[in-house]
């Protein structure tokens, strides 16, 4: 097949409505992925007015049964940590890989002092923009090509049906 009919016109130069195409998904994407980090960034600076950091102790370390493994790397654990009512809690929670297994440790916990994973990361939030930022460019892409091939349709359709017209015309005057 040759690039001309592939629909690179010019020996295979990307043809400038692939472009329009391609600069549209980009910044819808881009524009995602900014909203999405300003949500996220937001939603992380907030954390702090609904929970609050608390000084734990580890009081079990729990180990995998044999043959089983945890679902995530790290440690499941057991906490045990004072209320804001004066109250001994205590709480399960699963520590990363790069957490430290020493007590005491800081966890959050919110309003009714249950255990909370805690706000959002940089990292979480720069990623989560990203991808989502990501995702939205390559779910408006062939939404935007569906979209040009169904307006080439509408408009050759139109197109033919008034060449019919003018063929009708035509053919009546002739008669």
């Amino acid at each position: 097949m040759s690039p001309r009919a592939c629909g690179l016109p010019g020996g295979g130069l990307p043809s400038p409505r692939w472009s329009v195409v391609a600069v549209l998904a980009a910044l819808a994407g881009c524009v995602t992925g900014a909203v999405l980090c300003l949500v996220m960034t937001r939603s992380a600076d907030a954390y702090g007015r609904s929970h609050r950091q608390v000084t734990a102790q580890i009081v079990r370390i729990f180990t995998p049964p044999p043959g089983r493994a945890l679902p995530a790397p790290g440690l499941d654990v057991e906490l045990t940590w004072t209320g804001a009512d004066g109250r001994p809690r205590t709480g399960r929670t699963h520590l990363g890989v790069a957490a430290s297994t020493k007590s005491p440790l800081r966890v959050w916990v919110d309003r009714e002092d249950r255990l909370d994973v805690g706000p959002a990361a940089t990292g979480t939030i720069a990623l989560g923009s990203v991808l989502g930022g990501a995702a939205v460019a390559l779910a408006v892409w062939p939404v935007m090509l569906v979209a040009q091939a169904g307006r080439r349709a509408w408009t050759a359709r139109r197109a033919m049906a008034g060449w019919e017209r003018e063929w009708r015309d035509i053919s009546a005057a002739g008669r």
